[in-house]
C-alpha cells in the first residue's frame, strides 16, 4: 500500500524519526520525580457482577487508559501517565481478572472487555471520554467505539490489530495461540490469549468509527507492523497515522514523551 494515495483524502501520515540508537534511550523528566502511579489510591466500582479497580490521575477532560495483553494498570509508564495527566483527567484501570479486578468466571472476549469499559465510565458519571488503547488494549478501544459510540469522543490506538488473522499479525497470532495451549501459563493469561483467537475482528466495521482517531506504531513493531495501522487509518474515516523510526511494540513503553507529545497535540486539536 502507498500511503501517498490516500494522503489527499482520509488519512494524514507522518513518519518521526527517534533520534536515539536504542529503544530505551528516551530520558524522563525530572520534574515528575516525585510522582508514582500508586500515588492515586485504587477505587473500586461494581460493572457486569465484578469489581473493576481504577486510578485517577489529574484533571481536565477524561482520557481512560486500556491496557494491553496481561498488563495491569500499574505497569504503564510513569512518565506517559504523568505528561497526559498535566492536561487530562487520566483514568488508569485494571481488566476484568487482572490486577485489582475480580472476575466472574464467564468466558473472555474482547466484546465483554468492551462492555466493561462503558460500564466503568457509566459508573464514573463520564458521559464521553477520549480513549487510549494499547495492543489488545486497542482491539478493546474498538469494540468500544463501534458498540458504544456515544461514549467516545477521540480514539488513539497504539501497536493496533483489527484481527489475529491479518496478514501481517502471524507472530502475533502464533504468540497468542502458544500461551492459549500453554497449561504452565496462567489462567488469565491463557484465557486472555483465547479471547484474542476467537475474536471475530473488526476490519469490515472500521468505517463505522465516526470520531477522530490516531494511530501510532512503530517501524520495529515485530507483532503488529505499521501495515496493519495502514490499513486500519484508510478504514476509519478520520484517521491520521505516525510511524516511528526504530521503535518497537506498544512504543510509549520506550518513548513515552515523544508518544505523550503526539497524543496531546491530536487532543488539543480543535479541526
Amino acid at each position: 500500500m502507498n500511503p501517498k494515495t490516500i494522503l489527499p483524502f482520509i488519512l494524514i501520515f507522518t513518519i518521526l524519526f527517534s533520534g536515539c540508537t536504542d529503544f530505551y534511550g528516551e530520558k524522563p523528566s525530572k520534574e515528575f520525580t516525585e510522582f508514582s502511579l500508586d500515588s492515586s489510591p485504587v477505587k473500586y466500582v461494581s460493572v457486569n457482577g465484578i469489581e473493576l479497580g481504577y486510578r485517577e490521575f489529574g484533571s481536565g477532560e477524561p482520557l481512560l487508559l486500556i491496557m494491553g495483553f496481561g498488563g495491569k494498570m500499574d505497569t504503564w509508564n510513569k512518565t506517559f501517565v504523568w505528561e497526559l495527566a498535566q492536561d487530562y483527567r487520566v483514568i488508569t484501570f485494571d481488566n476484568r481478572g487482572v490486577g485489582y479486578s475480580s472476575d466472574s468466571g464467564e468466558n473472555y472476549s474482547l466484546e465483554l472487555f468492551a462492555s466493561d469499559t462503558a460500564g466503568l465510565l457509566d459508573a464514573l458519571e463520564i458521559s464521553k471520554a477520549n480513549v487510549f488503547g494499547t495492543s489488545m488494549g486497542a482491539s478493546i478501544a474498538q469494540e468500544l467505539a463501534i458498540n458504544y459510540p456515544e461514549k467516545v469522543d477521540k480514539l488513539i490506538f497504539s501497536s493496533a490489530f483489527y484481527s489475529v488473522n491479518a496478514p501481517e499479525a502471524s507472530l502475533l497470532k502464533t504468540m497468542f495461540e502458544y500461551f492459549a495451549g500453554n497449561s504452565a501459563m496462567s489462567p488469565l493469561i491463557r484465557e486472555q490469549a483465547d479471547a484474542n483467537l476467537r475474536w471475530n475482528g473488526t476490519y469490515e466495521r472500521l468505517p463505522e468509527i465516526k470520531g477522530r482517531t490516531l494511530l501510532l506504531v512503530g517501524t520495529e513493531d515485530e507483532y503488529t507492523p505499521p501495515g496493519i495501522s495502514l490499513a486500519m487509518a484508510e478504514q476509519i474515516p478520520e484517521a491520521e497515522l505516525i510511524v516511528f523510526e526504530r521503535v518497537k511494540h506498544s512504543g510509549e513503553r520506550y518513548f513515552p514523551e515523544k508518544y505523550s507529545r503526539e497524543i496531546l497535540n491530536f487532543l488539543k486539536k480543535r479541526t
